[in-house]
């Protein structure tokens, strides 16, 4: 996503045997348009410039020119991501630690949940799964399959009752029988209108969460941009689980970092319950600098 930006930096650099912020700003303007295309949003742009410029001003090309403009973007997108979070920072959680996920249908929320309930047990912890998805039966379904394979317990609440009452009577159950974690689930649909706002806040209101993670799909582009900033208006949330990843999709989960300034609790990597990985920055950086 930004070769084109180093070595355009590295070209000026070059030919002027240093760098001035207004070098910076010019190469940043002639491809604002370039970058925003392909997916990295304007304000995400304004702050990159301002970082490198800050960063490259008054610096002479001795060495590697190219490996110097590398180095003060990398400096400049670490300065700018929030402090990262991976599901080991929970682990030693006291009491009774709950987890609500959000998310549109389709992104792999329910399998997420799993795959964390399963990461968790891996590591002794015991965990339930709440189901407060009460109107869209197949969602249910879905999730009590996965938790049937996995190993995992479940609790949910009868078609069409109230998703908060639901996530209270499991709250309940989890802490009358000891468990450590609690993962909700909640309702999913293509778009948020005020009915479904309304329901997440309640649930949110009821559970009074200790986590709040979104659940985006890494191919919708972005889509996921767009998806975090009506559910941080919506109901706010912690931090995203980013879905559909493999090695060429690291740069969803930076932008929407970056973009967000939430962190990336892990990514999804596949179809079985251990395929989830920690989000690594340095690696995602590396990839869009390429």
């Amino acid at each position: 996503m930004l070769g084109r930006l180093v070595d355009e930096l590295t070209s000026r650099g070059i030919v002027r045997k240093k760098w001035s912020k207004k070098d910076v700003f010019r190469v940043f303007d002639s491809l604002e348009l370039e970058l925003v295309a392909q997916g990295i949003p304007p304000s995400l742009v304004d702050s990159l410039r301002e970082e490198v410029a800050k960063k490259l001003d008054g610096v002479e090309t001795k060495g590697d020119p190219k490996e110097i403009v590398r180095n003060a973007i990398k400096s400049a997108i670490r300065g700018l991501l929030p402090p990262q979070m991976r599901l080991d920072d929970v682990i030693g959680a006291k009491g009774l630690y709950k987890v609500v996920f959000f998310g549109f249908n389709g992104v792999g929320k329910s399998l997420s949940i799993v795959k964390m309930a399963k990461y968790l047990q891996s590591k002794g912890k015991r965990v339930l799964v709440v189901s407060a998805d009460t109107y869209r039966a197949a969602a249910g379904d879905q999730l009590e399959g996965y938790c049937r394979s996995a190993g995992v317990p479940m609790f949910k609440g009868p078609r069409g009752a109230d998703p908060a009452a639901v996530a209270y009577d499991g709250l309940n159950m989890a802490s009358s029988k000891g468990y450590e974690f609690v993962l909700i689930d909640t309702a999913g649909r293509n778009y948020l209108n005020k009915n479904l706002t309304e329901e997440l806040r309640k649930v949110v209101r009821v559970v009074q969460p200790d986590l709040k993670v979104l659940v985006v799909d890494g191919m919708a582009g972005n889509d996921v941009l767009n998806q975090c900033d009506s559910f941080e208006e919506a109901v706010g949330i912690d931090a995203l689980v980013v879905t559909k990843v493999d090695g060429s999709g690291l740069a969803t989960p930076l932008v929407a970092s970056l973009h967000s300034g939430k962190p990336v609790l892990f990514l999804g990597t596949g179809q079985s319950f251990n395929d989830l990985k920690d989000f690594d920055p340095e690696e995602a950086i590396d990839y869009i600098l390429a």
